[in-house]
């Protein structure tokens, strides 16, 4: 499975090259990545994002989330497996546009289909404060784990027991 592969009902992956400066400035408006880690804060101009999307890339897969008219909606994470144990951290943000429509649990359902019987465990890191994310993550069966001394939950899915 790859993750440019991602499709469902109204989301496609898209190449992150396809994202336009607009679709970057939206995806990294401050009140999207207030609960990121920080490096995706205050990335103020359009080369400073796309630095950071060509850094991710080098240790994940990425892609960009096309809606209806291919507008751009959202951006997943997928980091490589480094073990035998399969573990694969995500990390997903939306624009501010997109909140509130059930993309995120869309993509999570889309993403676990495709992974569902494979030997992957995904690992989203959630900060207490956004409660939003914890509420999707909970809802398409991740497990609360163990809690970091940053404040940040770990959520767990393991599709092997689907």
């Amino acid at each position: 499975m790859e993750l440019k592969d991602l499709k469902s009902g109204r989301l496609h992956a898209t190449e992150p090259a396809q994202m336009t400066a607009a679709d970057r400035e939206a995806l990294f408006a401050p009140e999207v990545v207030a609960f990121l880690p920080p490096g995706f804060q205050n990335l103020r101009t359009d080369a400073a994002r796309r630095h950071l999307i060509d850094a991710l890339q080098q240790e994940a897969e990425v892609v960009a989330l096309s809606a209806q008219h291919q507008e751009i909606v959202g951006l997943v994470i997928l980091s490589f497996a480094h073990d035998a144990a399969g573990q694969r951290n995500l990390g997903y943000l939306f624009t501010r546009r997109a909140w509130g429509q059930g993309y995120a649990s869309e993509m999570l359902r889309a993403l676990q289909d495709q992974l569902r019987g494979t030997p992957v465990v995904l690992s989203g890191g959630v900060m207490a404060e956004n409660a939003a994310s914890a509420r999707v993550l909970e809802k398409c069966g991740f497990e609360p784990g163990e809690k970091t001394a940053s404040g940040e939950m770990t959520y767990v899915w393991d599709a092997a027991r689907g």
